[in-house]
């Protein structure tokens, strides 16, 4: 390669030949990188719009009174290693989750598309070509008169040549009024609501396996106690039938003892399968069709869990992080790029096209520099008459914005409601485990009195299985209202996208 740029600068005129036709191909170059960077830092069209959410108050009202703050993995608080490992296995095989992923990765190729409008588009080319025309049309048509002059050659019957060519092209728009960068931050803003709605789904995913955990914890439990609710039944209704077949009890008290037992019976084959469809819940969540009994089975230590307390005076700017929040935003911000690129459709487009090549009807001479061709061109186009489809495409996008303006603005009156509810219920619920509690202590105190009487003949043993039967009735109570403190402290957190801590993410989707 040297050797041959060396022999053409040692020709006469070389170098001048090889300075012009290096500029033939530095110019076009050069102009259209010009081009190319205005067309980058193209003017945008999308409206400078405000906030359209009224300001919310500085914090949540209805909170516990501590000041402690909670684990990032929110679902860590009820210290349970088994559920964190539930959850780990859940969000690693549950199928919606897997859903929302593949959506993200559709829609960041999505925003690929909208970006790499904004550069050149360029094509290699190699063609062959062979035609065979009659000699009266095209060239042959043009000269073949002259061939009747005394001397001419004989003109031939038909033309038949071949043609070979590689070339590269490029077509580039100079996006001067942001319609190209409108589509591609709208494409983005898409990706990135995109992304919190995977945040979302993961939210409910854990949300219900946390939920679907306890409830399963608490179904076993409750049906633990019922079945030793029907075993102290029993031993009352027999202890009751011998009496009443001697005369001693009345039919009534008989007949009352017996209703119990058979209620309760009854209540059995409900739990079971309560117990058995929360399993499915957590089989389907699991991203399985079934799974043995014992790997869905729940630990005692499930039924009694510690709770940290909710700070105090949680500030409102929480529900900027919620992801379903974030998600109506970014697609607020979307709509807003679409007005831009909707209304930048109205001015002329600039477009630049070019090719450089060569061209030779033998294939040996293709390589050869005097074969070389380039062209280059520029066009503008603008819109004169179009039966008002562009103003109604504006009006259209507008619109569109109207639409997911009103919808943001509830999708965040809606969150600061849900904050307010969930708080409040869970407070109220509370209040609720508290009294539970302290009854489930009278019914244990009750049963030790009871026996204390009965071991020194003062109390009779009916009495005693009458303490035993109500305080297995007060320690079903207290689970269900363990079950729904933890569904309430559990509605805090989804209501405020997960924790009440703003820094981190649960999931980090890939960038675009």
């Amino acid at each position: 390669m040297i050797n041959s740029v060396n022999s053409i600068l040692s020709r006469p005129g070389g170098k001048n030949r090889v300075r012009a036709q290096a500029l033939r191909w530095v110019r076009p170059l050069t102009v259209v990188g010009l081009l190319v960077t205005v067309g980058l830092a193209g003017c945008s069209m999308a409206p400078r719009l405000k906030d359209p959410v009224q300001p919310l108050p500085e914090q949540f009202e209805a909170a516990a009174l501590a000041d402690q703050s909670a684990q990032h993995y929110w679902w860590h608080g009820f210290g349970d290693p088994y559920l964190n490992q539930l959850v780990d296995s859940v969000i690693a095989r549950n199928l919606d989750l897997r859903v929302a992923v593949a959506r993200v990765a559709e829609v960041q190729n999505q925003f690929r598309i909208a970006r790499s409008e904004q550069y050149p588009s360029m094509e290699l080319s190699a063609r062959r070509d062979q035609q065979d025309v009659p000699p009266n049309v095209g060239i042959g048509g043009q000269i073949g008169d002259r061939f009747d002059l005394p001397g001419a050659p004989e003109f031939p019957d038909r033309f038949d040549y071949t043609t070979y060519s590689a070339s590269l092209g490029f077509a580039y728009e100079i996006d001067f009024w942001g319609r190209v960068r409108g589509t591609k931050q709208a494409a983005l803003q898409e990706f990135f609501a995109t992304q919190s709605d995977v945040r979302t789904v993961l939210l409910g995913v854990i949300g219900e396996t946390v939920a679907t955990y306890f409830e399963i914890a608490a179904r076993q439990r409750t049906l633990e106690l019922t079945e030793e609710s029907v075993r102290i039944l029993a031993e009352r209704a027999e202890i009751l039938s011998d009496r009443y077949q001697r005369g001693l009890v009345s039919p009534l008290e008989f007949h009352a003892t017996q209703q119990q037992l058979h209620a309760a019976k009854a209540d059995l084959p409900v739990l079971e399968s309560q117990l058995d469809a929360a399993r499915g819940r957590l089989t389907l969540l699991l991203g399985r069709y079934r799974m043995p009994v014992d790997t869905v089975l729940v630990p005692e230590s499930a039924y009694v869990y510690a709770l940290e307390e909710i700070p105090s005076g949680l500030p409102s700017e929480l529900l900027q992080e919620r992801p379903d929040v974030v998600a109506a935003f970014q697609r607020l911000e979307a709509a807003r790029e679409r007005i831009g690129a909707a209304r930048a459709v109205q001015f002329p487009s600039f477009s630049l096209t070019g090719a450089a090549g060569t061209q030779s009807s033998v294939l040996s001479d293709i390589v050869q520099t005097s074969q070389n061709f380039w062209l280059f061109g520029a066009g503008l186009t603008a819109p004169i008459f179009n039966a008002g489809r562009i103003r109604a495409n504006i009006r259209v996008a507008w619109a569109q914005y109207e639409q997911l303006a009103l919808q943001y603005e509830k999708t965040v009156l809606t969150a600061f409601r849900d904050v307010e509810a969930a708080l409040v219920n869970y407070g109220k619920l509370k209040e609720r485990h508290a009294s539970l509690t302290a009854a489930q202590a009278s019914a244990r105190d009750r049963v030790q009195i009871q026996e204390l009487r009965y071991l020194r003949g003062t109390g009779d043993y009916l009495g005693l299985l009458d303490a035993r039967r109500n305080f297995v009735l007060s320690e079903i109570g207290l689970t269900e209202s363990r079950r729904s403190l933890a569904e309430a402290r559990l509605a805090v957190h989804r209501s405020l996208g997960g924790t009440w801590i703003q820094e981190g993410s649960e999931y980090n989707p890939e960038a675009p």
